[in-house]
């Protein structure tokens, strides 16, 4: 047996044992320029650390994960603007809005089809044709046709969040529900109106403001009327709903929607004083809301200023633009006045059918 040369052999482990401290090393420092945060505004220094050599069978050194596109949560695009209207459907639109407007429901059909036939398979473009062919129905008080003009293309429109028409299709139909009495309805309309801008990305900045808002103010009111139909144990929870829904949008609506929905509250509680004071606290030079006059109106004739009722009045009967709304507000304001045993559904006579 040879002689063992113990000197070589510590001198050779050693110099192993160096190589594999030097790898691990470079490779800790690998991990820290990987992970170490670094300043914007400082640059970064020349690498300094050269490549390492093949050394046998080194210790296993597990690397930390370096940042990448993929592990940073990207910045959402901003959603699409909808597409321009071509020229021939933008005036079928127009041709169709004039004829509503002066109850031409023959001329107002022939340029809805021709809407229709034009407006393609864009999904913005039929609900703009559902919209107007609504405003036709609502306009000739047939409310179901109204109603089924939006829900022929809801689906269509639930498929595309980057557009803001599902919302809106939902809020015209909870007037429509209101306008067939069903407040019920209307209040299933409310929460998909809510539910659609929740998982919508149209308007970035805006949309759960705009939904908050429009979600609490017709929550209180549609609330409030239903429990006009309700008794008992009912009754006092619908009330106490409203009242909560009421007090949430104080916190995050607009002063003169709380006064309107103040003045419909104390009218159908019978409290006369409250209702002509919240009505009186809407400055109708700001506030030219066609549903917001029509409470004002409520609010006035509770609170026995029937002068400044009639004024109201005429100020939402003076010629303007077409609306679904307008339709429904106008239509109100007839039944409102009707002898009690014929009179239909409204928001001031909400009672039982």
């Amino acid at each position: 047996m040879p002689e063992l040369n113990l000197t070589a052999m510590v001198d050779a482990s050693l110099s192993i044992w160096s190589r594999w401290l030097a790898v691990l090393a470079i490779a800790v420092l690998h991990a820290a320029c990987a992970s170490a945060p670094i300043a914007a505004d400082v640059p970064l220094p020349a690498p300094t650390c050269s490549a390492t050599p093949s050394l046998g069978s080194p210790p296993v050194v597990v690397l930390p994960a370096p940042v990448t596109s993929a592990t940073v949560t990207p910045v959402a695009p901003l959603p699409p603007e909808p597409a321009h209207l071509p020229p021939a459907l933008q005036e079928a639109l127009d041709a169709a809005g004039k004829a509503v407007a002066t109850g031409d429901v023959a001329a107002a059909d022939k340029h809805i089809a021709g809407a229709d036939a034009t407006a393609g398979d864009d999904a913005h473009f039929a609900y703009l044709v559902a919209h107007v062919r609504a405003l036709r129905f609502a306009y000739a008080g047939d409310f179901e046709r109204a109603a089924a003009s939006f829900l022929a293309v809801i689906p269509t429109l639930a498929r595309h969040p980057e557009l803001p028409d599902e919302f809106w299709s939902h809020n015209a139909m909870m007037m429509i529900r209101e306008a067939e009495g069903d407040p019920a309805a209307a209040l299933a309309e409310n929460d998909q109106a809510t539910l659609c801008a929740a998982r919508g990305t149209w308007d970035p900045q805006g949309r759960s403001t705009l939904a908050l808002q429009k979600d609490r103010w017709h929550r209180a009111y549609l609330t409030r009327m239903l429990a006009e139909s309700r008794t008992g144990s009912v009754k006092q929870a619908l009330l106490q709903y409203a009242q909560a829904a009421l007090d949430e949008y104080r916190a995050v609506g607009f002063p003169y929607s709380v006064a309107v929905l103040e003045a419909y509250f104390a009218a159908l509680d019978g409290k006369r004083d409250a209702a002509l004071a919240a009505a009186d606290r809407v400055d109708l030079a700001k506030d030219d809301d066609i549903e917001d006059l029509y409470l004002v109106v409520v609010g006035l004739e509770v609170g026995g200023d029937h002068a400044a009722s009639e004024a109201v009045r005429r100020v939402m009967r003076r010629p303007g633009d077409v609306h679904i709304s307008r339709a429904i507000m106008l239509r109100w304001l007839d039944i409102d006045v009707s002898p009690a045993p014929t009179r239909g559904f409204t928001p001031w006579h909400a009672g039982p059918r």
